[in-house]
């Protein structure tokens, strides 16, 4: 029995690809550890941020290695140990003497965690949720990148220095859907500088890293939702000014925005104009802007 836990999300979307078509000889127990990790929780306080993370992987560090334990020697396969703490176990059976021994051992060890953090099926059964599941975790790795870039506190702190000290106004959009994102660039990199992101944990990540002065933000996004991208883009900056974009326009969705520091909400499908008026109306694009009038006006005509 084999224990990755370097790239495990690429080990594990190559075994992917190498059983498709042979599945029936195959069972996957999957082990929710990231459930441990709670991101409301993580980002109420970027200052403990890491050790909460350092715990939640040492909890799932000794399990891994018990999981290994019990199965190696008696189970051909591997186990996966992924960034965000997960763990999934790929076994191939041989005998329904194997496959009795397996469910017997997954019980045992699914009793050690709580009520709906374990998992057992064919890969039969399961083969395209487990494709879906390898998509995941590479999007995973994201996610925990990001976290990792709200504990720089030193990066975080120089945010509004930076931004003060940028000459042109930077815009940045999350949309994870290609038409929506085509259109909104055309109009937005005519006249500003434009970092384009598809999902969440990329854009915490590059918020860090450039503190634009506005951010359109998706809703509805891959992995990390766009909700839970702008708590935590507003936990290391309590001043970003992020608009949230969407074609759902049900109350509770812009209440829930505008309880987590969003500082407006533009239903799609939205036109040009919408937009510019977005960014005249961000506190650091008119601050830029003042003091060039000329240069104001061509920018938003």
């Amino acid at each position: 029995m084999k224990l990755v836990r370097e790239s495990a999300e690429h080990f594990f979307l190559t075994q992917m690809e190498t059983l498709k078509g042979k599945p029936e000889d195959y069972f996957g127990l999957f082990f929710s550890l990231s459930k441990n990790l709670k991101h409301d929780d993580l980002v109420a306080d970027l200052s403990t941020i890491q050790d909460n993370i350092q715990k939640a992987k040492a909890r799932s560090d000794v399990f891994a290695e018990e999981l290994h334990a019990a199965l190696d020697g008696k189970f051909e396969g591997s186990v996966c140990v992924f960034k965000d703490m997960d763990i999934f176990v790929i076994v191939k059976l041989k005998s329904e003497n194997e496959r009795a021994e397996l469910q017997a051992l997954f019980k045992q060890l699914s009793a050690k965690l709580p009520k709906g953090m374990a998992d057992m099926d064919t890969f039969a059964n399961q083969s395209r949720a487990y494709q879906k599941f390898a998509d995941q975790k590479l999007l995973s790795v994201k996610c925990m990148a990001s976290y990792d870039a709200m504990a720089d506190m030193h990066k975080i702190a120089s945010i509004p220095s930076r931004r003060r000290r940028r000459e042109d106004p930077l815009v940045m959009l999350v949309e994870d859907d290609r038409f929506t994102a085509h259109y909104a660039s055309n109009i937005l990199n005519t006249k500003f500088d434009l970092i384009v992101c598809k999902d969440g944990e990329s854009a915490i990540q590059q918020y860090i890293e450039t503190a634009p002065d506005i951010v359109f933000m998706d809703v509805h996004l891959p992995g990390m939702t766009g909700h839970q991208a702008l708590q935590a883009i507003h936990a290391v900056d309590e001043g970003a000014f992020v608009v949230m974009l969407s074609v759902d326009t049900v109350r509770e969705n812009i209440q829930l925005a505008a309880s987590l520091g969003a500082s407006n909400f533009i239903k799609k499908p939205f036109t040009k104009e919408r937009l510019i008026d977005a960014v005249k109306n961000s506190p650091y694009v008119r601050a830029q802007l003042k003091s060039d009038r000329v240069g104001s006006e061509q920018m938003f005509h």
